[in-house]
């Protein structure tokens, strides 16, 4: 699909059209040039060397970046900040940190620091303000980075290279700065304060661990972990379970905002729905489209009443699960999409179903 110059500008009336929650923000925190911004933008980064922001409400494309595969390397991973300014975004000996609303990095930080080796494979805004970043990488260590100005720095790191690879991290847990899950089968609780900064969760021999989320309410905990031979570890209330839930390779897992579901991915093209109560998992629905092939990634809308997936064929879908329809496609990748990330104000995707959708 080609889309001109006047994208954006389409776009922005579209929104308006729609009755779409468009808020105020300044950038620079100055309230003398207040700007308008949406109030819900989908990021996707896939094979193709192209890094897509989009309006989840209408499909139109907000920004496109074009990567040099002679200089960036393929993305591990992307994640937008809490107030939708930042994009993070991870790859081979690389992070950078975009400002959504510019076109270009705000930082970027390649293999000619001694501190970034090998693959940097996760990555997660580290607090509320949106300053720092915690990144996992193939070495083992779980870093923290702050970025003052435009210079991404270096302040605490963690050694977990003696538990593996790091696929994937958190930073919703309350007891943790980060949990980590590693290539030989660990789930770790890391503090960069304390002096006995790792703490060992759970372990699964030959089982790594691909995926990770959690959710807090009260003072009820749900940790999830998703493994590559497609098994589901949950933890409630002091108990850990395993369950069998995709035939082949398991990709991901994440729990919707209210807690009250699950979703999984794989490589057997099955999305699976599952019902959460105390340590009960229910089944609810499982969504197969042979084109679909790898399911690579999953985010529940706020309202947890649609659900985005990243798959292998290069079309990113949104899913209604009050009908189980899908309702958005958003066309633009032409190889698999690996990572996407959703930012999104609490009453925005509510505007949606008041278009019918």
């Amino acid at each position: 699909m080609n889309y001109d110059t006047t994208s954006k500008v389409k776009t922005m009336r579209n929104l308006r059209e729609l009755g779409a929650n468009i808020y105020s923000r300044d950038i620079d925190g100055n309230p003398d040039h207040e700007q308008k911004y949406p109030s819900a933008l989908l990021a996707t980064a896939g094979l193709d060397d192209k890094i897509y922001i989009w309006y989840p409400e209408t499909g139109d494309i907000y920004k496109e970046y074009d990567l040099d595969p002679q200089i960036d390397s393929q993305v591990n991973c992307l994640k937008l900040s809490g107030d939708g300014r930042l994009l993070a975004v991870t790859g081979y000996e690389v992070i950078k940190v975009y400002d959504v609303h510019s076109n270009r990095p705000l930082t970027n930080m390649s293999n000619n620091s001694d501190s970034i080796s090998k693959n940097i494979t996760c990555v997660n805004f580290a607090s509320t303000n949106n300053t720092s970043l915690i990144t996992g990488g193939e070495d083992g260590y779980c870093r923290l980075w702050q970025f003052p100005r435009r210079n991404l720095k270096q302040t605490r790191e963690v050694n977990c290279s003696q538990y593996g690879v790091i696929n994937c991290l958190i930073t919703k847990h309350p007891d943790f700065n980060a949990v980590v899950g590693t290539q030989s089968g660990y789930i770790l609780g890391l503090n960069f304060s304390d002096e006995r900064n790792v703490t060992e969760l759970l372990h699964r021999k030959a089982l790594a661990i691909q995926s990770l989320d959690c959710h807090v309410e009260k003072h009820n905990l749900r940790v999830v972990a998703m493994t590559t031979v497609g098994h589901l570890l949950s933890y409630y209330n002091g108990q850990w379970t395993d369950k069998k839930v995709h035939d082949k390779l398991g990709l991901c897992c994440v729990l919707s905002h209210d807690g009250q579901f699950l979703a999984t991915g794989g490589s057997d093209a099955k999305i699976r729905l599952f019902r959460l109560e105390e340590n009960l998992i229910f089944e609810v629905r499982t969504l197969s489209d042979a084109k679909l092939k790898w399911i690579w990634c999953l985010q529940f809308s706020f309202d947890s009443l649609f659900l985005f997936v990243s798959s292998s064929d290069g079309v990113v879908q949104m899913w209604s699960l009050r009908d189980w329809d899908i309702k958005r496609n958003y066309r633009g990748h032409k190889k698999s999409v690996v990572s996407l990330s959703l930012f999104e104000i609490r009453q925005n995707m509510h505007n949606m179903h008041r278009q019918g959708l």
